[in-house]
């Protein structure tokens, strides 16, 4: 098997620690017992739930203070940068040779002029 299981207890396990309970504690310690584990499991519980609350507290901190450098950080470009497309236009998307460099000469690819080949 190779795996430990915390409450894989039969009928018979459970009668056998419910006897070593009794004869250990009596039976005027075992609703003391009881009460105490009880308040033990509460003190858990509410500590768990103090921690889990602490660290949502933190990740909304983190989050808001991320969004406010996010938006104060936020560059637009000015407004003689953006295209400028007429009423009624679709702005035309950005050709693949974009890109390049002003003064640049285009490449002629084979068999169009300028490229030393002819075509015929």
């Amino acid at each position: 098997m190779g795996h430990f299981l915390l409450f894989d207890i039969g009928g018979g396990e459970l009668l056998v620690i419910l006897l070593f309970v009794l004869i250990f504690f009596g039976s005027k310690g075992i609703p003391d017992v009881a009460r105490t584990m009880g308040r033990a499991l509460r003190q858990v519980r509410d500590a768990t739930a103090q921690v889990q609350h602490e660290i949502e507290k933190g990740a909304s901190e983190v989050k808001k203070g991320f969004e406010e450098q996010r938006n104060q950080f936020r560059i637009e470009p000015p407004d003689h940068a953006r295209p400028q497309v007429a009423r009624g236009q679709v702005a035309a998307a950005p050709e693949a040779g974009a890109h390049r460099e002003e003064g640049a000469v285009p490449e002629a690819g084979p068999g169009e002029p300028g490229d030393g080949k002819t075509g015929a």
